[in-house]
């Protein structure tokens, strides 16, 4: 939040009230599609995963959160719907989660965390037309690339049939990229 936020002690000490802390192994499952999506989550350390099982069984990566990055299925817990899509921990994983009820509250009892999470979707939402103008404009290969350049932790870090499930490839074929 000190990215965007200029926070006392206090209030950030206050702030932490309002979630729980939570651990997960790797692989172990934070919100399951047809559920209720009641909890907003934030990475301290590890890496989540946001997908859903196609019709083929397959799993398909939409979005990855490492380390200070928030996830949730947003539409679902901003209208407390159930969730579209599941959420699991690639790796061993420490999370802070907020209720939406707490969420609420502590929008309301601190007005200036508007803007901060104003930003923080802005943000996102920008990736995420980056993400669709690259699947329209560039090759397989060049998404690869570019993906590798612009977030070379996460080639490193996510297994790589997650990372050619996000990108839109096969694993074999992104083994044959990354070969080249």
């Amino acid at each position: 939040m000190k990215t965007y936020l200029a926070l006392s002690e206090e209030e950030s000490s206050e702030i932490l009230t309002f979630f729980d802390y939570q651990s997960y192994k790797k692989k172990e499952t934070l919100l399951f599609a047809g559920k209720q999506c009641g909890r907003l989550f934030f990475v301290t350390k590890g890496c989540l995963q946001l997908y859903f099982i196609n019709d083929l069984g397959n799993n398909k990566t939409i979005q990855f959160a490492i380390e200070n990055w928030w996830l949730t299925d947003f539409i679902a817990f901003q209208n407390q719907k159930l969730s579209n899509f599941n959420i699991a921990a690639v790796e061993n994983s420490k999370v802070l989660s907020i209720s939406f009820s707490n969420f609420q509250e502590l929008l309301s009892k601190f007005p200036k965390l508007e803007k901060y999470f104003r930003l923080i979707y802005e943000t996102a939402y920008g990736a995420a037309l980056m993400r669709l103008k690259y699947s329209y404009s560039l090759s397989k290969e060049e998404i690869f690339f570019r993906f590798r350049e612009d977030f070379p932790d996460f080639v490193q870090r996510v297994p790589q049939y997650l990372l050619a499930s996000f990108l839109g490839l096969t694993p074999e074929y992104l083994s044959e990229i990354k070969r080249k």
